[in-house]
C-alpha cells in the first residue's frame, strides 16, 4: 500500500515523499502523498495512515 520515494533538492538536501494507494472494488482509487525531512518519519506516517485507513475505510 505505501511507498517511499527519494528525492534531491536542488541544493543536494535529500526529501522523502511517502504515498499510499489504495485501489478497492467498486470505490473509487484513492491516493495520498506527503514529503518528510527524513526517511524514518516518512515510514511511521505510512504506517499509521495504513492502520487509520483499514480501521476507518468510509473516511478516506
Amino acid at each position: 500500500m505505501g511507498s517511499i520515494f527519494t528525492r534531491t533538492l536542488s541544493d543536494g538536501t535529500l526529501r522523502y515523499r511517502a504515498e499510499i494507494r489504495v485501489n478497492r472494488k467498486d470505490y473509487p482509487a484513492y491516493k495520498e502523498s506527503k514529503t518528510f525531512s527524513t526517511k524514518r518519519i516518512a515510514e511511521k506516517w505510512v504506517k499509521k495512515r495504513e492502520v487509520e485507513i483499514e480501521n476507518n475505510p468510509i473516511k478516506m
